[in-house]
C-alpha cells in the first residue's frame, strides 16, 4: 500500500511538473521590426492618398509610379517578413484539420492575418496603380481603394500589436 502511494504521489508530482513547463504557443513571437516597417508603410501610404486625394489624371502618372513601387515592395517585404517566421504547432487546428479531411472539406490554414493582409495591401496597390496608368482615379475609386487599405492596414496592426502582449 504505502509504495502505491509513493508511486502515485511520484506520478502526481511529475504530472505537475510536466505540465506546468510545457507551454502551448499559437502565435509566433512578437517582431519589433515588422511593428515598426508597417507603421512606416503605414505613413507613407495614407501620405500618399492624401496627396492624391482629389483624384488623378493618367497623363501624370509618372510622377506618381515611383511611391507605388516603394508602397508595393514595402507591403511585400511584410508580408514575407510575416510569413518566414515559424508557426506553431496547432494540435487544436491538426484535429479540426482531421475532422475537415474525412468530411471531404479543405484544410483550414495556419496563415498569419498579418502576413495575408500585408498580401492584399500590395495587391490593392498593383491594381491602383494599373488603374491609376491606364485612365486615371477618378475621386469615388480612389476612395474604395483606400477604403481597402485601411481594412487590411488595421487588422495587420492589430494583430502584430496583440502579439507583443
Amino acid at each position: 500500500m504505502k509504495s502505491i502511494k509513493f508511486y502515485f504521489s511520484f506520478i502526481a508530482v511529475f504530472g505537475i511538473a510536466l505540465l506546468s513547463g510545457c507551454e502551448a504557443t499559437l502565435a509566433p513571437a512578437y517582431d519589433q521590426a515588422i511593428v515598426e516597417k508597417v507603421t512606416a508603410s503605414s505613413d507613407l501610404a495614407m501620405r500618399f492618398f492624401a496627396e492624391v486625394d482629389g483624384g488623378t489624371e493618367k497623363e501624370s502618372f509618372t510622377v506618381r509610379e515611383p511611391v507605388y513601387n516603394i508602397l508595393i515592395g514595402a507591403f511585400e517585404s511584410l508580408e514575407i517578413q510575416a510569413r518566414a517566421r515559424p508557426l506553431p504547432k496547432n494540435v487544436a487546428l491538426d484535429k479540426i484539420n482531421e475532422i475537415l479531411a474525412a468530411k471531404g472539406s479543405s484544410n483550414v490554414t495556419g496563415d498569419y492575418p498579418s502576413a495575408f493582409a500585408f498580401e492584399k495591401i500590395a495587391e490593392t496597390f498593383k491594381k491602383m496603380k494599373e488603374t491609376d496608368k491606364q485612365n486615371g482615379i477618378k475621386p469615388i475609386a480612389l476612395q474604395a481603394f483606400k477604403g481597402q487599405v485601411e481594412i487590411y492596414l488595421d487588422q495587420a496592426i492589430t494583430y502584430e500589436s496583440f502579439l507583443k502582449r
